[in-house]
């Protein structure tokens, strides 16, 4: 999916990706990547979750471009960002050759980037709370493209409880 660009897309983008970069390098953190070395993790190093953080940042571009063309939070928005997501996750795997470094930020830090830029198009001031009840509300439409597949815990614990996005 590909929309015209506006200015702070790239802006949105740049910061997501600092965001990652920044986390992972945050020192010390016990059991997890940080600069000091893999933790408890036998896959990741601090250089594979840089690279990892990077090859995102086209996603999230696009992300902000799709809340700059739909201009309202809509399921055509929702299911715009889980496609450009989904692509965005390929890409990460290619650039990690298969290891899942950020897939949960895709989802967090990518709704966060589409409120961000949904809430600029429209020349709207949002406080950091309304600004996650808004990337609520977008999470709450149901994705119908999503593929079908076995249900994470995650997902199972929502469809338990009942709980939307």
């Amino acid at each position: 999916v590909q929309y015209q660009t506006f200015s702070d897309s790239q802006l949105l983008a740049d910061m997501a990706v600092k965001a990652l970069i920044d986390e992972v390098n945050l020192t010390p953190k016990p059991a997890l990547v940080d600069r000091r070395g893999s933790g408890a993790h036998d896959d990741l190093t601090l250089e594979l979750m840089e690279r990892s953080a990077k090859s995102l940042g086209p996603m999230f571009e696009a992300m902000a471009q799709a809340a700059k063309h739909h201009g309202k939070v809509c399921l055509a928005l929702r299911e715009d960002i889980g496609e450009i997501g989904r692509q965005g996750e390929k890409t990460m795997m290619l650039a990690t050759n298969g290891v899942n470094t950020h897939r949960g930020a895709i989802w967090a830090l990518g709704l966060m980037v589409t409120a961000a830029a949904l809430a600029h198009t429209n020349q709207q001031y949002f406080s950091a709370v309304e600004l996650c009840q808004l990337a609520g509300q977008i999470a709450q439409f149901e994705d119908r493209f999503i593929p079908k597949q076995a249900l994470s815990h995650g997902q199972q614990v929502q469809k338990k409880l009942g709980i939307l996005g």
